[in-house]
């Protein structure tokens, strides 16, 4: 037990340092939180314009394109509100 430790203890800081330690996973997870939020713009982009193109065609009412619009606004606020706000809170 003692000599795991002892070893775990030698080895984490040069493990820590060959990763390129906390400003390394920062810059990977900003990286990742802005391509996580423009994939998400395009699909709600392409949600509204579907349905758009559903209600020009007489395929669906236009309240059921409003609804899409409150549905998508609700979801976008849950991810550029919520999201940063729980991840701010455990960081």
């Amino acid at each position: 037990m003692r000599q795991t430790m002892v070893l775990g203890i030698a080895i984490g800081p040069g493990l820590a340092f060959a990763g390129g330690g906390l400003d390394s996973a920062t810059q990977g997870a900003t990286t990742f939180k802005i391509w996580l939020y423009s994939f998400l713009g395009v699909v709600a982009a392409c949600v509204l314009m579907w349905k758009g193109a559903e209600c020009w065609a007489d395929r669906a009412h236009w309240s059921e394109f409003v609804t899409m619009c409150g549905k998508v606004a609700a979801v976008g606020s849950v991810v550029g509100v919520l999201a940063p706000y729980l991840w701010n809170m455990f960081s």
